[in-house]
């Protein structure tokens, strides 16, 4: 019998107790360093434990950890290492700071008093951050084509963020007459926009100091959200502070405004207005004993694995930061399993660097979405304009990295930003995303900050519940992605012309499988799509989903080519595919040579290997005339209560083997698709090879 023998070594350092022995179950030698809740405990056992050889284990005592610095984790000599919580305890790790509760006060400014609304006067209180804090982050422009930055100050109630104050509050009002546009020509002789209102409640907007503006000002998937420079009741018109993306137009149902930031709209509980020169929130509480309030601090992520392998963070919340939850980049085999990331005000997950650029310009001369940067850490930036900019960018987001089993919900800018590969050698890097909740991910920022983002080559999306925001819930660039099983419900709640899944602008993106997903209660109110093909997107693969009311226009193919949709399910729509020939007519000049399409496709080699091999029909797409769509494959799906199949011509389109009706097609419950069909099911006789889709095996497995 072999024997093991053990070497058992006790010291404490500052509240850390480590705890060693001879080997693991791996064969390595195994430490164990346990952490209780102080300042500056966890980032010490974490250098401790770069001094370690074997395997390391940080088992963290229930608590708080709060800090006000980024916690690193750089390489060391570990074999590998586990963060995590002692089993049964719970432990937080935030970037706030505690507000004592005696901070909560009735309001006595009679300037304040006088704004709010006589329902609320005597129950809004203030919450007053003078000696606490050097200053509190005032709100910034954000939106569309802006960068995504760190949030401002905000306030946490019993684990719940106050929001803004606004009115509308569970609507937009239209955006009437327009005066100065803030077009061009307006930008470049400095006029600011001025439009006007037609309700009656601005007039009781007493000044507009600090008040903004959000909305969706001339497109319907661009938002924006702007200081105020004036309001004119006179006249009912509205003067912003700085120009918007694009420009304000009328005209349109989605062209829409609200305001934010005022007293006088004060109306539901949870609702603040932030004063930074006074440094004080005044907020509506609820019914409920308030027991715990937190602001956020922190602007850089909270935790950091930069250059690193094996690393485990399990079973933990990162929280109450303004900034991003996790952070990793170079790294392989880096896990986040069974954590909470929630409360921050920007991404929750961000596997890749971002970029960084000069100030950002408000005159915005140059189109937002090529304004670029250069590759920076810790932070997003203008990392999507970066990538429009440059269709090749390695964000260096290392391989074999996942984020799973985790709740995210409640962030200020998108859930993951999921990068890794290299698409000029189609490298796959194999990060993930699996059997995640991610929710109410747009509280700051709104329009293309998804629930996953992911680009470059060879990473999925798997088993995950996204829904409850008001843009997209997975954006992609780039090849041989796979998203999945996944449920989507409830996104895309406010645009005009965007989809729950989304790509475009690219020839070259191709490889991408799209399968056994069940998109569900999308508005149909605009032009909302579950999967969205845009500009000329070719080579998908899309089978085994289920389009259950899932917006106006379910499937968009907008003027690309290549795409495979099969063994698909469609209920309750008013249309299920959109085809058009856009490349022929509004979008030519993307397919003139030297322009967008010419220059990606030049970017990847895509007459060479391995792009000629991988995608040999990529090859000639000059010669086949690549403005006409073709090869847009559509057989072997059921369209049930389908008002009409296809919005389009045909011809853009190869149709066979479906079928198309308003009889049950053998559901076992109509109401509830993932029941799937009885055995004697009709579809499995009139559509040729129908096979059952994995219904249980659809959406995550968390409660």
């Amino acid at each position: 019998m072999k024997m093991k023998f053990i070497i058992l070594f006790v010291f404490i350092l500052q509240g850390i107790f480590v705890h060693g022995k001879s080997e693991s179950q791996s064969g390595n030698r195994q430490t164990t360093i346990i952490v209780k809740p102080g300042s500056g405990t966890l980032q010490q056992a974490i250098r401790k434990a770069a001094s370690l050889e074997g395997d390391v284990i940080i088992e963290m005592k229930g608590g708080e950890y709060r800090t006000d610095k980024t916690i690193e984790i750089q390489p060391g000599k570990w074999s590998s290492l586990l963060i995590k919580a002692r089993e049964g305890e719970k432990v937080s790790v935030s970037g706030d700071k505690v507000i004592p509760l005696s901070r909560i006060r009735q309001v006595k400014d009679q300037a304040i008093l006088s704004r709010l609304q006589e329902s609320v006067r005597g129950k809004v209180v203030e919450v007053d951050c003078k000696g606490l804090v050097e200053t509190l982050a005032n709100i910034r422009p954000s939106g569309f084509g802006r960068k995504s930055l760190p949030a401002w100050s905000e306030l946490m109630i019993d684990n719940e963020p106050l929001h803004l104050s606004r009115w509308p509050n569970d609507s937009m009002a239209l955006i009437g007459r327009v005066d100065v546009s803030g077009g061009p020509e307006d930008k470049k002789l400095g006029r600011l926009p001025v439009f006007h209102y037609q309700e009656e409640r601005p007039a009781h907007w007493k000044n507009t100091d600090n008040m903004w503006i959000g909305g969706y000002f001339g497109y319907g998937y661009a938002d924006d959200m702007i200081p105020v420079k004036s309001v004119n009741p006179q006249d009912s018109s509205i003067s912003v502070g700085i120009f918007t993306t694009y420009q304000f137009f009328t005209g349109a149902d989605f062209r829409r405004w609200f305001a934010l930031n005022l007293p006088e709209e004060i109306d539901r509980t949870g609702e603040y207005v932030i004063d930074p020169d006074a440094k004080k929130f005044y907020f509506l509480p609820g019914d409920q004993k308030i027991t715990k309030v937190r602001l956020t601090v922190l602007d850089e992520p909270v935790i950091v694995v930069e250059n690193c392998k094996n690393v485990t963070i399990e079973g933990i919340t990162i929280e109450n930061s303004r900034g991003i939850g996790v952070y990793m980049d170079n790294t392989e085999n880096v896990l986040l399993q069974g954590c909470t990331i929630r409360n921050v005000g920007n991404v929750g997950v961000c596997i890749g660097k971002g970029t960084d650029s000069p100030k950002e310009d408000n005159t915005l001369q140059k189109h937002a979405m090529e304004a670029g940067g250069e590759l920076c850490g810790r932070m997003v930036g203008d990392m999507m304009g970066k990538i429009y900019e440059n269709s090749i960018l390695d964000r260096q987001a290392g391989r074999n990295n996942g984020v799973k089993d985790c709740y995210i919900y409640n962030t200020g800018a998108g859930g993951v930003s999921l990068g890794g590969g290299n698409r000029v050698t189609l490298t796959r890097s194999d990060n993930y995303v699996e059997n995640c909740k991610i929710s109410r991910y747009n509280r700051i920022e709104k329009s293309y900050r998804p629930g996953v983002w992911i680009d470059g080559v060879g990473n999925r999306v798997t088993k995950c519940d996204i829904s409850d925001a008001p843009s997209m819930a997975i954006l992609f660039h780039g090849n041989e992605h796979t998203i999945e099983y996944c449920d989507i419900t409830q996104v895309c709640q406010e645009v005009d012309d965007q989809g729950a899944i989304y790509y475009g602008r690219d020839p070259s993106e191709r490889g991408n499988v799209i399968r056994y997903n069940y998109f569900h209660e999308l508005s149909p109110r605009h032009r909302v799509t579950a999967t969205y093909h845009d500009d000329g997107a070719c080579g998908s693969e899309v089978y085994g989903n289920i389009y259950f009311k899932a917006g106006s226009l379910p499937v968009l193919i907008g003027g690309g080519m290549d795409h495979k949709y099969y063994n698909n399910i469609f209920i309750d729509s008013p249309t299920a595919i959109h085809l058009d020939n856009r490349l022929q007519n509004w979008a030519s000049n993307m397919v003139n040579k030297g322009d967008i399409y010419d220059k990606r496709l030049q970017a990847v080699n895509y007459t060479q290997p391995p792009y000629s091999v991988k995608y040999p029909e990529l090859v000639n797409y000059w010669q086949e005339d690549p403005a006409f769509p073709k090869r847009n494959r559509i057989y072997g799906n059921l369209f049930y209560n389908i008002t009409n199949l296809l919005h389009g011509n045909s011809q853009w389109g190869e149709f066979w083997n479906n079928w198309t009706t308003n009889e049950d097609p053998g559901f076992v419950d109509p109401a509830d698709p993932l029941k799937g069909f009885r055995k004697d099911a009709p579809v499995f006789k009139r559509i040729a090879g129908f096979k059952e889709i994995p219904y249980a095996e659809i959406g995550s497995t968390l409660k």
